[in-house]
């Protein structure tokens, strides 16, 4: 008796488990409640799956992703705060180079077709060099992209003050948005 208790168990941790990701899938892409059910019930050929199971699988699926998403916040921040200090280095490298002084040099050949047994050939007649000195001051898009990842890196920190705005008055919800700049 206890072995069949842990089959049926085991089985319906599993078919929860088919549930929910297609709950997930269905969830992410902004189903209704009825229409998950639907889809749930012509998937896995289920005779019933009431709302209210709907309900407890989506709210489920909703604790399990913001614990998952707070255990793993903190790496997810930092490998952020990697990637924008890797992306600043290298813009600063650039910056660096865009800054160094160099020498452009052109060659410009002028020739005459062969004669003879060689008519293939092309005799080089006159040979014009020019050499000249190119001075950097350095490209400034590589200053604003270091700055907007300053930016960036400053936001996920939370260093920001949090943005106040007041609204006063008898304002319509279309006037709002566009004061905000929603509209």
């Amino acid at each position: 008796m206890a072995e069949q208790k842990k089959k049926k168990m085991k089985d319906y941790r599993q078919a929860q488990i088919v549930r929910l990701d297609i709950i997930a899938e269905l969830y992410k892409k902004g189903y209704s409640y009825r229409d998950i059910r639907e889809e749930v019930m012509t998937r896995l050929d289920l005779p019933s799956y009431s709302l209210r199971t709907v309900s407890k699988d989506v709210n489920k699926l909703l604790e399990e992703w913001r614990e998952t998403r707070i255990e793993n916040v903190d790496l997810a921040l930092q490998l952020e705060l990697q990637r924008i200090d890797d992306l600043i280095k290298e813009a600063w490298a650039a910056w660096d180079k865009s800054k160094t002084d160099y020498e452009r040099k052109k060659a410009k050949q002028q020739g005459i077709p062969g004669c003879g047994e060689d008519s293939g050939e092309v005799v080089t007649v006159k040979v014009e060099q020019q050499k000249e000195e190119i001075i950097c001051y350095g490209d400034p898009r590589y200053l604003d992209i270091i700055h907007k990842l300053l930016i960036e890196r400053r936001k996920l920190l939370g260093l920001y003050a949090p943005e106040k705005r007041e609204i006063s008055g008898n304002v319509s919800f279309e006037q709002l948005l566009m004061q905000t700049g929603i509209i």
